[in-house]
């Protein structure tokens, strides 16, 4: 089962991927998208560790790339806008080329989802924040708004978390 749960910034999307993932296998790979730079990313990096701790997450950092190999039980992506972010900009604030980022990452996003037994994506929703946004971030939003339509496309299921709730967009869930 491949699912893309969704929501807005501290909407609970990631806890419940976490409860989602545990109970689909016991054998769970966490794949770790957010770079640790910052207060605030490490400050986040530490709660979503400490929210996990208790769930067998095997943990892989990923840098702007998903890993390409076959993995047993769930896998857990966190999240696409933290892999859009790494893959786009560079450590020089230089920008890929958005078409070449976009393609590569539905491509090793459709790879995940072939490679394992479950695949539980997290999202962000994008968007509402309008047109006047800096350039950069303008596109970051158009790009992980297309790569989670493409994911959302692929999954069996979508969830959309708000304020800790879950609803299903789209297909069923064996919980």
């Amino acid at each position: 089962m491949n699912v893309l749960v969704t929501g807005g910034s501290a909407s609970g999307k990631s806890l419940y991927a976490e409860q989602l993932a545990c109970h689909l296998s016991p054998t769970r790979i966490y794949l770790a998208t957010m770079s640790p730079e910052g207060h605030e990313a490490q400050r986040r990096i530490a709660r979503h560790r400490a929210q996990r701790a208790d769930g067998g997450f095997a943990t892989i950092e990923c840098n702007g790339t998903l890993p390409r190999c076959r993995f047993d039980g769930v896998v857990l992506l966190d999240d696409l806008g933290n892999l859009v972010a790494q893959a786009l900009f560079a450590q020089d604030g230089a920008m890929a080329d958005p078409s070449s980022v976009l393609d590569r990452l539905d491509r090793e996003v459709a790879g995940l989802f072939g490679h394992a037994d479950h695949v539980v994506v997290v999202g962000n929703e994008v968007g509402a924040e309008g047109r006047s946004l800096y350039a950069g971030t303008r596109t970051w939003v158009e790009l992980m708004g297309s790569l989670a339509c493409k994911t959302a496309a692929r999954a069996d299921a979508v969830v959309e978390v708000t304020a800790g709730i879950p609803c299903l967009l789209k297909g069923a869930l064996p919980c």
